[in-house]
């Protein structure tokens, strides 16, 4: 399982799972797209790479996240397939997305990551991350 939806008080929020971090950060995002439009029959038609930094896991997480986010509502691109590579305090990641124009808006648009509850833990053999988005 890639993620799990959460209930949480006038937001909404997952619990994203993954082997490796890296994994973890592939279904975070994946996650996060998917409660928006239906991710499985998309074809990614544009590659772009996405780099970015923080302080610890948690903020790498956030900021991932975030930086999805706003790349979503300034190219219009429903990010779909996720290759993401994690150094110390870096992400470095190739995300393919196709138009949003045509899709269809599955749920309510997420405006926000929220750090409220975020948190990144090692469960078992592999990671589980919880996140709370605004919508």
């Amino acid at each position: 399982m890639r993620y799990e939806v959460i209930a949480h008080t006038a937001d909404t929020g997952i619990i994203a799972y993954g082997r490796t971090l890296a994994e973890l950060f592939e279904n975070a995002a994946y996650g996060m797209f998917d409660l928006m439009f239906d991710l499985a029959p998309l074809v990614a038609a544009t590659e772009i790479e996405i780099v970015v930094e923080g302080e610890s896991i948690r903020d790498l997480l956030f900021g991932w996240l975030s930086e999805l986010l706003f790349r979503f509502e300034v190219d219009g691109q429903v990010w779909c397939r996720f290759r993401v590579g994690i150094e110390s305090d870096r992400i470095r990641a190739l995300v393919g997305g196709t138009q949003a124009a045509p899709l269809q808006l599955r749920g309510s648009p997420i405006k926000a990551v929220t750090l409220h509850g975020l948190e990144v833990i090692r469960k078992g053999p592999g990671w589980a991350a919880t996140v709370i988005f605004d919508v």
